[in-house]
């Protein structure tokens, strides 16, 4: 059973490293610099970095931030290879979803797995930017009402 707990200075190291395994040779969004994390696991900041934990071991993390209209975007989540396919996204994602949340959003590179993960959980692809840029694949939109009174 994988715990969803709030991240640690000390798990940011962890964190960091499972960012550029992900990285390498995808055409991911971005790097999110280390103090980012920092910032958010200290409060100076109103997101959340969150971790999945198995067996008092890391397995994934995510990061999101909150705005005050009720939105949560979501950054960042990753789950490290061999913990993959057992529901452990999802628990990260929904572990982000406050209770006055109505809508949660995120970007996506349109070549990577993940936005099929994204369609099996409900989110909606509000369109495509491709924009020229060094990448070759556009980035999708996702959204998900999640409350409030359009759901």
């Amino acid at each position: 059973m994988v715990e969803i707990v709030k991240a640690t200075l000390g798990d940011i190291g962890y964190i960091c490293g499972l960012q550029r395994i992900e990285a390498r040779g995808a055409d991911s969004l971005g790097f999110i610099p280390r103090g980012a994390y920092e910032d958010e696991v200290e409060g100076r900041r109103s997101g959340d970095v969150l971790v999945g934990v198995e067996n008092g071991d890391l397995v994934g993390f995510i990061y999101a931030t909150h705005n005050v209209a009720g939105v949560t975007r979501v950054q960042q989540v990753a789950v490290q290879d061999d913990a993959r396919r057992l529901e452990i996204g999802t628990q990260l994602v929904d572990a982000v979803t406050g209770e006055n949340d109505w809508l949660l959003s995120l970007r996506c590179r349109e070549n990577l797995p993940a936005v099929e993960f994204w369609r099996n959980l409900g989110f909606e692809v509000q369109g495509v930017d491709r924009t020229p840029t060094k990448r070759k694949q556009g980035v999708v939109r996702f959204q998900k009402v999640v409350g409030g009174l359009w759901k």
